[in-house]
């Protein structure tokens, strides 16, 4: 049985998985979702509903960190992580409050700038993300897990405190991530991804 991905164009956690696929040269499935009106197969496989969802020969995953890093793994990829046991720790956790706090903060500051005065801390994080990519990959798990939130707070916000916050921490090294061939070769249309996600937030189109 050939490994299905069950994925939607402008969703950057599934973005994440087709990159890896493509970085590393796995054949799969895919099975493109419409968001709006998700088939019972792929909601019987993910209690959040959410896509990417992996099946691979009976086992199936979701969340994106944890297919990439089992697909990683998978396929014997050597550049995923740094040598140094303490970069690698640094580089998991920074994609771990990458995705906990700092990019959902980034699209919810779009709609209510309070948020970050709520949350003082985010520029903390952000300076740790930064420490972290400056020893880190940007062809590697670090990067490649970033770079489609990246791309989408380009084309949305780019002048938004988050997005301007992390172009002074990381930026280079974003941008080189975001511009890595795997990640170009799974990019989605600029134009109906922003639409979409202006919709979404309630940004008007």
């Amino acid at each position: 049985m050939p490994m299905r991905l069950f994925s939607a164009a402008g969703c950057p956690s599934a973005q994440r998985v087709r990159a890896l696929q493509q970085q590393v040269g796995l054949p799969h499935e895919p099975r493109e979702i419409d968001l709006s009106r998700k088939p019972a197969d792929s909601l019987a496989h993910s209690p959040t509903g959410a896509v990417p969802v992996l099946e691979d020969d009976g086992l199936v995953l979701f969340e994106s960190t944890v297919i990439c890093e089992y697909l990683a793994e998978r396929h014997g990829w050597r550049g995923a992580w740094s040598p140094d046991i303490r970069q690698r720790a640094r580089e998991r956790l920074a994609i771990k409050r990458f995705d906990d706090l700092v990019a959902p903060l980034f699209f919810q500051s779009l709609q209510d700038t309070a948020v970050l005065e709520a949350r003082p801390q985010w520029r903390w994080e952000v300076a740790l993300l930064g420490q972290a990519a400056r020893d880190a990959s940007p062809t590697g798990m670090l990067g490649l897990l970033l770079a489609p939130n990246w791309l989408r707070m380009g084309w949305l916000a780019p002048d938004a405190p988050v997005a301007r916050a992390l172009r002074d921490e990381a930026g280079a090294f974003l941008d080189q991530a975001m511009a890595s061939p795997a990640v170009a070769a799974t990019s989605p249309d600029r134009a109906h991804t922003t639409q979409q996600m202006r919709a979404r937030l309630g940004l008007g189109l």
